[in-house]
């Protein structure tokens, strides 16, 4: 405390403070300074109050014209900006298998999947195994000819595959190793084969072939070691959980052998997966089928965990086999292309994570490479077509909605629901949106091929094929029943030559339309957005495409299913589609997300006021928000079913219906749109 010149007849104190940057004034009558101790506080207050209607005077007490006055303290430096928010971003592709035939790498699609992966500025790259065709040491040096030349742009984390398991150990370790990032968590007993990284709160959990059903432990306790940093969790792995040609399933337990330490250890750990990986909200990565498939896979509580099978960038497909397991999957998209084509895929998905979103995207593209002397071809310059994706964040309401194929009189199972009508989402500040109406009209479809199989008494864990058949009812397909169809077939698993020494389990050739999966997501509010953002993602995935078991085209318009697939038990096939006029038949999509017509309801926030809103969707290329409507053109009516195709009658004829058609409902609070489009929505100030 610093004593200045004195106000009339009081003395004035300064006190400064370096730690809070403020002066602090005290005003005593000049008598106190005669006091042997320090003045009290509550003296000083005293004084203070008592020389407040002096304070405007205080410049002229002491004069500004004396020298021996001190400099004006400064003024407090401005509190420093606030540090912008870090942006968790993470971009990870999957690199199929790339065996190559004979004891090669199939180097031409392996080079233009990573060439894209560099123009798509990927972070890591998952090698889902099967690098090479025999696992030799000269095989994986052709393999890491391609990859060196990317490896300053991107991670690759490699496992092994069944081809790679050919070969020996320690060429795995001297020429995959290192490509493994020096902080990986190593499995015990297993490095370089199973091992985890986290990046930018995405968990990475990396298993090869044959490891799962001794991996249980290990995955378990990595995803509790990370939960409260990773938002998302990828757990790759060779071979597929529920397969379209393989698959853990059917192989370790329907197939399974009594002899075999993996087949009963995966019995075992099977139900607890499930749990897990649901739990945990786990996208499942896997090859080995060289066929492209994402589906959703429930546990026994109906919860849903991801899996895509990431195709082909090898130089050969597979043909379908089994299909959708429908016990336990939704199949949400497939495509396979094989030899019997004249040409092949290379698949290319990436997973693009942003703080708590998921955006993903996957690409094909043909060419006539089947091997490695044939040269790059079309692969020199690949015509990549975009025909798969979804986007979720971690505030999200989800539904399977089957395609409106089926025969309407069957009973519905509870879950044979062709409407993309939902239940109310709630964000997290407590805006609420739904889909009122739409239906599943445009959907792709496929043929499988059929398959055989038997019992080995005292081997397998079925005793006889009686038993064999009632674990694929138990575990794969549904047994149809009247008051519980099979929408693929009414004898998907059935025995044939039943009592003779050729008795055995048929899975059937049969017809499948795929299922979408709708998708709410809430987001962040946007600067020019006056509400959170809702992204509406799954009614434009599919084009109405058909294929048989090994790629070739058939046409869903003209084309009858195979027997039994109608879904009413009877042995009819499913029959032709009449595709709305938006479907495109093609597997590219829309850019804009053009699909089947659905309608949003989207509720107003909190205390907001309608005749200042308006509900907009973000433009897809320039990231503007545009309204769905005017105000002269915004309907002031509910929503009644006639508007899914009709207009109210009070949206006059030259209104612009490019949006779609838009109302308010002042009932509910809210406003609704009948969009042709899925995308990104918001309410924004009305202009």
């Amino acid at each position: 405390m610093r004593l200045l010149p004195s106000c009339g007849s009081y003395a004035v104190f300064m006190d400064v403070s370096p730690r809070l940057s403020t002066i602090a004034l005290f005003f005593l009558p000049e008598s106190a300074l005669t006091m042997k101790t320090s003045p009290t506080p509550r003296l000083l207050s005293r004084a203070l109050l008592a020389c407040l209607p002096l304070l405007p005077m205080l410049t002229a007490c002491g004069g500004s014209d004396d020298s021996s006055a001190p400099a004006p303290a400064p003024a407090p430096a401005p509190a420093p900006a606030p540090a912008p928010v870090e942006v968790k971003a993470l971009k990870v592709a999957v690199l199929p298998d790339t065996q190559g035939g004979g004891s090669n790498t199939s180097v031409h699609p392996m080079r233009a999947l990573l060439e894209l992966y560099k123009q798509q500025k990927v972070d890591v790259v998952l090698v889902v195994g099967d690098l090479a065709e025999n696992g030799t040491a000269a095989e994986y040096r052709q393999w890491r000819e391609v990859a060196e030349a990317y490896k300053p742009f991107m991670t690759f984390l490699p496992i092994m595959g069944n081809h790679d398991n050919k070969g020996m150990d320690q060429d795995w370790h001297d020429l995959a190793g290192d490509f493994i990032p020096a902080d990986a968590e190593h499995m015990a007993g297993a490095r370089n084969k199973n091992y985890a990284v986290l990046r930018k709160g995405v968990l990475l959990i990396n298993v090869s072939y044959g490891w799962m059903p001794f991996a249980y432990d290990f995955i378990e306790q990595t995803i509790l070691k990370h939960k409260a940093q990773a938002r998302h969790i990828v757990l790759q792995t060779h071979n597929s959980f529920v397969g379209n040609k393989y698959g853990l399933l059917r192989e370790r337990i329907v197939e399974g052998y009594k002899s075999e330490e993996g087949d009963v250890a995966f019995k075992g750990v099977y139900e607890k997966y499930r749990k897990l990986l649901a739990d945990h909200d786990v996208v499942y990565v896997s090859g080995h089928e060289h066929l492209y498939a994402r589906s959703l896979i429930r546990d026994p509580a109906q919860r849903n965990f991801m899996q895509i099978v990431s195709g082909s960038a090898s130089y050969k497909g597979y043909e379908n086999r089994f299909g959708e397991h429908e016990l336990v999957q939704n199949t949400l998209m497939l495509k396979a292309r094989t030899e019997a084509t004249g040409t092949l895929d290379v698949n290319a998905s990436i997973l693009d994570f942003k703080d708590d979103v998921l955006d993903f995207k996957a690409w094909y593209a043909e060419h006539s490479v089947m091997k490695n002397e044939d040269g790059p071809k079309e692969l020199a310059q690949p015509k990549w077509q975009l025909f798969d994706r979804f986007r979720r964040s971690a505030a999200r309401c989800e539904k399977v909605v089957y395609p409106a194929s089926f025969p309407s009189e069957i009973q519905r199972n509870n879950v044979y629901d062709t409407n993309y009508r939902s239940s109310a989402c709630p964000s997290p500040q407590g805006v609420s949106a739904r889909v009122l109406d739409g239906e599943n009209l445009s959907f792709n479809r496929h043929d499988t091929r059929s398959r055989t199989m038997s019992a080995e008494p005292g081997k397998t864990e079925a005793a006889n094929n009686r038993e064999m058949l009632s674990l694929m009812q138990r575990f794969m397909f549904v047994a149809h029943e009247s008051w519980r169809p099979n929408l693929n077939n009414s004898q998907r698993a059935r025995l044939i030559k039943v009592g003779t020494p050729e008795e055995e389990v048929e899975v059937r050739a049969t017809t499948i339309d795929l299922k979408k999966q709708l998708i709410l997501s809430w987001e962040a509010k946007l600067e020019g957005t006056a509400s959170e953002v809702l992204n509406v993602s799954g009614t434009a995935g599919q084009g109405g495409t058909y294929i048989d078991p090994y790629g070739r085209l058939k046409d869903i318009r003209t084309s009858t299913g195979l027997p039994g697939s109608l879904g009413d038990g009877s042995e009819q096939g499913k029959r032709p589609v009449q595709l709305p006029a938006w479907a495109s038949g093609s597997w590219t999509l829309a850019a804009d997300g053009q699909g089947d017509p659905f309608v949003l309801e989207f509720g107003l926030p909190k205390d907001g006021k309608a005749e200042q809103l308006m509900l907009a969707r973000q433009d897809p290329v320039s990231g503007a928000w545009r309204p769905v409507a005017t105000t002269a053109c915004l309907s002031q009516r509910a929503y009644v079913p006639a508007y899914l195709l009709g207009t109210p009658p009070d949206v006059a004829a030259s209104c612009s219906l490019v949006e779609g058609v838009a109302g308010y409902d002042a009932a509910k609070k809210a406003f609704w749109l009948r969009s042709p489009r899925e995308g990104r929505f918001a309410l924004i100030t009305r202009p």
